[in-house]
């Protein structure tokens, strides 16, 4: 069973021509998606899956934070004295989410009509519950989890590496890195995660 996978196992069949009706590896096959899209988390600092999450952020300035990669929020709440009791509960009236289109949202103001502001430069001050991540996979993420465990999964055919060649020649070794992966992946990344 895949967890937050970026490719499904039908998909990963096809684009190695195995077929749908073989089941004979699904195990190593979801082990393969799992692994490329964590490993996608980790290169992009983000994640393209949509967890129901409590985070908590510090506020540079009054009337704005950035959060993590957001769907949407259940509840915002600030901590004034900073005893870890969050008890300012904001109205949906007294913030609202950036970018206008998103999601993924990565800002939240206090609105000019709001009754509260951020609490500034106080650690932990901001209470956000909602829907983090993002709210369908992009395409060229899917495109990269798929090359990346077509990867994992022909790698259990040469557990010492790939090399191409004779040695009266040379070899050629592939490179650790697929840059086709690396096009996919670029537009995505996020080098710092913000929220706790």
């Amino acid at each position: 069973m895949i967890t937050n996978g970026y490719s499904t196992l039908d998909q990963l069949k096809a684009s190695l021509d195995i077929q749908l009706g073989d089941t004979t590896d699904d195990d190593l096959l979801e082990r393969a998606i799992e692994a490329a899209s964590r490993s996608i988390d980790d290169l992009c600092g983000r994640h393209f899956y949509s967890a129901t999450e409590t985070r908590y952020y510090e506020a540079d300035g009054w009337d704005v934070i950035d959060v993590d990669d957001l769907v949407s929020v259940t509840t915002v709440k600030t901590d004034e004295d900073q005893d870890r009791v969050y008890e300012t509960v904001w109205a949906v009236t007294d913030f609202e989410l950036d970018p206008a289109d998103g999601p993924p949202y990565t800002r939240i103001y206090a609105t000019p009509t709001g009754s509260y502001a951020f609490p500034v430069w106080q650690r932990r001050a901001v209470q956000v519950i909602g829907t983090f991540g993002w709210s369908a996979i992009p395409m060229p993420i899917t495109q990269a989890c798929l090359l990346m465990a077509a990867r994992v999964w022909k790698r259990k055919d040469t557990p010492l590496g790939i090399q191409v060649g004779k040695p009266e020649f040379g070899n050629l070794s592939i490179p650790g890195k697929d840059p086709d992966v690396e096009k996919l992946l670029m537009p995505y990344r996020k080098f710092m995660l913000i929220g706790v």
